[in-house]
């Protein structure tokens, strides 16, 4: 058998039936492979970043394992950002490589290039993958491609990736199995693997868990990436039969709807929710903190300062995180376990009639907590919905009911991703995909194509200009395979997140931001226009206020279809925490009266 066929079999006896990327000489034996192999489809990106990225958004959408490939030098290169976004977001994503031929390598120490296009990705994509192998010896693939694939999927998920030289990708193999050896399993060099120790630490974390509710009367869930959807299932139906207030990071915002009475927004260090950054940071006396980082992005640099008055529960399968301590030893008790299997053991417990009588789980225990959180979320919703500064997030909302029948939305980094965790009113079975801990612009476009291919169903992306520019190429991708996506581009002629950054930090010098910086954007209604898209373009400031539905209509369309909305070059992003303060105080500041009041409850 064809060491290539075998790749694209393998991917089909796993699942994985839609695969990413750009054709090149070095590739070219396992793209024929995809082009003949029954049930797997091969779809072609017009860059090597747009491929990764659509295999990313693949995976957060579907919740499994994707797949993309590139050619050697250039073409494996332009991989990296996506594989690093998938370390980071912990997502599953086979990436193939081809490579020179074997017998090319001179073997000469210190030959800066082996041949023509030749790189030593492995280096380069080690540091953000959870395992890089090339392959050497056709008889490899077998053992390796399982292994591979197990790691990918195994404790906290991410990325691998196998290097294929030409000749290797065209040899012939002998065994042909689709699971893996019965010694793989000991190889598995995934973070917090099965077994006695993590059973142990599962147990300990829910002992700790029901011994801190005994006598906590305002906990806070806070709900990470770290969660699958069946955990998080798990973990808000404990909270809904206890009233427990959950705040989740912003790449877990969906895992309820925006509506759910659970649900008190985003933490945040700098954009977050004002409900959730004062709910978690400065209220409450227990946080049970499920597969969330609690990273300097979610509750600031000055990490100490962060609910000091509560007690902390961690409990993070990748054991790395839980170095990053928040309080002094005795306030934080961390457990180096699946958050999701936590989860399910405190569900379990509270359909234990036995459990009935004891206090942790006492029905109505937390409800006068409870009620107190839900006037500080409507005081503080209060307080953004009368910011005349807010606008951006209006016309987000108003999107957002525009955009219901879409699965996923991808979502780009800048100022409009602030806007859209704020006010996007997703419902549920709705997926916001972000670029989370790697933070690339470019994302959105290719993230929502890839999503689509995991949902079959009409998607969209929101955008700013900076970011769209970056890979407005997948247009084209748009257009030949006639996906349903619609497409928001809020343009406001600068990279504004920055912008904002150098009016408060740099006296207004507005260098590589705007066009007075030497910055400028282009029009992208006739962008999409030349594509062949249907698209349309709205100024933010003459739409009215009340009728931006109306001024949106042509989000109505199915698509492809593009919508532009240009906003003046100062236009922010709010709230915002101000260096220095903590986060549950944000610019524009709460009417004093209000603050002094919601503190108190």
């Amino acid at each position: 058998m064809k060491l290539s066929d075998y790749i694209a079999q393998f991917l089909v006896e796993k699942g994985i039936t839609e695969v990413f990327g750009y054709q090149g000489t070095m590739i070219a034996h396992l793209v024929d492979s995809f082009s003949h192999t029954p049930g797997i489809r091969s779809h072609s990106s017009y860059h090597e970043q747009g491929a990764a990225f659509a295999a990313c958004g693949y995976a957060q959408m579907s919740g499994g394992c994707a797949c993309a490939y590139a050619t050697s030098g250039p073409g494996a290169v332009n991989l990296l950002s996506g594989i690093a976004e998938a370390y980071f977001d912990s997502l599953p994503v086979i990436f193939f490589t081809g490579q020179l031929n074997t017998y090319e390598y001179s073997g000469i120490e210190g030959l800066r290039q082996q041949g023509f296009q030749e790189i030593d990705i492995l280096s380069m994509a080690k540091p953000v993958t959870k395992y890089a192998v090339q392959i050497r010896d056709p008889e490899q693939i077998v053992r390796e491609l399982n292994l591979a694939y197990e790691i990918a999927m195994d404790g906290r998920r991410g990325p691998v990736l196998l290097d294929l030289p030409m000749n290797i990708q065209r040899a012939q193999i002998t065994q042909t199995d689709f699971d893996p050896e019965p010694q793989a399993g000991a190889l598995l060099c995934a973070e917090g693997g099965s077994g006695s120790k993590a059973a142990l630490e599962e147990e300990k974390a829910v002992l700790c868990i029901r011994k801190a509710l005994r006598t906590s009367s305002r906990p806070v869930i806070m709900l990470g990436n770290g969660m699958n959807e069946q955990g998080a299932r798990d973990l808000l139906s404990f909270a809904r039969e206890l009233q427990i207030p959950v705040v989740t990071s912003v790449p877990a915002c969906c895992v309820m709807a925006s509506d759910d009475p659970l649900n008190f927004g985003c933490i945040g260090g700098a954009y977050g929710h004002r409900k959730a950054n004062m709910i978690a940071g400065a209220k409450s006396d227990l946080l049970l903190c499920f597969g969330i980082s609690l990273c300097t992005r979610q509750i600031g640099t000055k990490m100490k300062e962060f609910a000091r008055e509560a007690a902390l529960i961690r409990i993070d399968i990748d054991e790395a995180n839980l170095k990053r301590r928040i309080h002094e030893s005795g306030q934080e008790d961390c457990f180096p376990a699946d958050a999701n299997r936590v989860a399910e053991a405190l569900r379990g417990l509270m359909e234990k009639p036995d459990q009935e009588k004891d206090p942790w789980n006492e029905k109505g225990r937390f409800h006068e907590w409870f009620e107190a959180a839900c006037v500080i979320r409507e005081e503080l919703d209060g307080v953004d919905r009368e910011d005349p500064e807010r606008r951006p997030n209006r016309a987000v909302e108003s999107i957002s009911g525009l955009l219901a029948d879409a699965r996923g939305i991808g979502v780009d980094v800048g100022q409009h991703m602030v806007w859209t965790y704020q006010s996007f009113r997703h419902h549920e079975g709705q997926k916001l995909l972000f670029s989370g801990g790697h933070g690339a612009m470019g994302y959105g476009l290719p993230a929502a194509v890839g999503a689509y291919y995991a949902c079959k169903a009409p998607v969209a992306c929101i955008c700013g200009d900076g970011a769209f520019q970056m890979n407005l190429q997948e247009l084209q991708w748009v257009v030949r395979e006639q996906i349903p996506i619609r497409i928001i581009v809020m343009n406001n002629q600068s990279l504004g997140m920055i912008r904002h950054l150098q009016r408060d930090y740099f006296s207004d010098c507005y260098e590589g931001t705007s066009p007075e910086g030497g910055f400028t954007s282009a029009s992208f209604t006739r962008i999409a226009e030349a594509y062949g898209i249907r698209a349309g373009a709205v100024d933010l400031a003459e739409a009215p206020e009340g009728g931006l539905a109306e001024a949106f209509s042509l989000l109505k369309e199915k698509g492809p279809v593009l919508l532009e909305i240009r906003m003046d070059p100062g236009t922010y992003a709010y709230p915002k925490t101000c260096l220095g303060e903590p986060i549950y105080n944000q610019q524009p500041y709460v009417p004093r009266d209000i603050f002094e009041r919601l503190m108190e409850l």
